[in-house]
């Protein structure tokens, strides 16, 4: 039967079949992340949208066409969050973090929403992955690339490719804006409605244009000449050669949010499409103080969790193929509560250790039992009747070897290991 009601477009359940891979991803991000000094920080889906007006930039194409904002019932002007940077800050300066540490390292995970047309690798309600390094100089630059790249290649993606860029500091951003509105006027006629709009508003959202006809013009701007690349910029580089990070520079690289300024960056992946990008971030040195606090040096980026599963999975089609050999299937023979409670305890223990737990309610044979276990792809089954609870032991069976082993209660744990 047809449901009544139907999901927003670009808005997509996560079901049971698919939430091993979120969960494993999710939990990579965390190891990954913790181990190298980082913290979890949680922010609220809704914030004030003059927030993001503020930080994004009013000419960005979020602010200007993607957020999903509106009145609450207090007349106030709400937006579901688009990213997260923005909303980190203003946690940091309303809850003061920074008298209570010098700086700070802080990594999220969690939904984003933009008022966007759905379509590959774009969601209106997307998932990311990230990190900021707040009240730290620009040799953190390298420290936030570093752990992009390394948490990629441990979640891993085989194959991807870092761009690099320099937008300057405060002066040279202010002439490389005069000089590139300057060379855009003079081709403003070859430029679609969208650049012309951006042309007077803010010039450097012309890089992120996709029209095809704009792309010669693009292409042309003489970077080198406006802006050449600054000596910080060169040392950052010679360190990622140094720690075999390999990378190109695209001075096209501007990156979608107003707040960056010195250098950005972002990792594009294969098997995404036109839509390619599987991380960016760069340095911000102002957004704070532009949001009422203190000047203070930042940077930081974000990873599409949508996007990379699909370029983990395109690399490599059998990649989640382990979390099939970490399935325990729990198969009780018989509605008895000592055994029951074996049952639970060792799946307890098992799932403690990163295990799946499948278990069909009800009691069944052991032939229906090991069928619901192939059904759902149990690499093992863990069976307990009235003889093994009375021998102290469950029967473990690997569905793969049909190989199976009695085990005592209190050794479950140690068997899986």
């Amino acid at each position: 039967m047809a449901s009544k009601f139907q999901g927003f477009p670009g808005m997509e359940d996560i079901l049971p079949g698919e939430i091993g891979k979120w969960q494993w991803v999710e939990e990579k991000a965390r190891v990954h992340f913790e181990a190298n000094g980082f913290k979890e920080i949680r922010t609220p889906i809704l914030e004030p949208t003059e927030l993001f007006v503020r930080s994004i930039g009013q000419t960005s194409d979020i602010v200007h066409k993607e957020m999903f904002s509106f009145k609450d019932r207090g007349e106030r002007d709400m937006t579901m969050r688009p990213e997260m940077t923005a909303s980190v800050a203003r946690s940091v300066l309303e809850k003061g973090l920074l008298t209570q540490a010098k700086s700070l390292r802080l990594y999220y995970i969690g939904p984003m929403f933009r008022a966007e047309r759905p379509q590959a690798g774009r969601k209106r309600q997307f998932h990311q992955i990230g990190a900021e390094i707040v009240n730290e100089d620009h040799a953190s630059d390298f420290d936030a690339i570093a752990l992009a790249h390394g948490f990629l290649k441990y979640a891993g993606l085989k194959e991807f490719t870092l761009n690099l860029n320099d937008l300057g500091d405060e002066e040279s951003r202010a002439r490389v804006r005069v000089a590139l509105t300057d060379y855009f006027s003079k081709e403003k006629t070859k430029l679609c409605k969208d650049c012309q709009w951006r042309l007077d508003k803010n010039v450097l959202r012309i890089f992120d244009c996709k029209a095809h006809d704009c792309q010669p013009v693009i292409e042309k701007a003489p970077w080198e000449q406006f802006a050449p690349l600054s000596e910080r910029f060169r040392t950052l580089a010679a360190r990622l050669t140094e720690h075999g990070i390999s990378y190109s520079i695209n001075r096209r690289l501007v990156r979608g949010l107003d707040y960056y300024n010195g250098v950005v960056f972002e990792i594009t992946a294969g098997g995404l499409g036109a839509q390619n990008a599987v991380a960016g971030g760069g340095r911000y040195d102002n957004l704070y103080q532009d949001l009422g606090g203190a000047k203070t040096p930042c940077t930081g980026f974000s990873i599409g969790f949508e996007r990379l599963l699909t370029a983990l999975q395109a690399q490599d089609e059998k990649i989640f193929d382990e979390l099939k050999t970490r399935r325990v299937y729990l198969a009780p023979l018989e509605d008895n509560a000592a055994i029951a409670t074996v049952i639970r305890d060792a799946a307890l223990a098992l799932r403690e250790r990163g295990f799946r737990i499948e278990t069909s309610p009800g009691v069944f044979s052991l032939s229906q039992h090991l069928k619901k276990a192939d059904k759902v792809s149990a690499r093992y089954a863990l069976i307990a009747g009235a003889a093994e609870l009375a021998k102290g032991v469950l029967i473990v069976k690997d569905l793969a070897k049909r190989e199976q082993s009695e085990v005592a209660f209190d050794q479950v744990s140690a068997f899986f290991k």
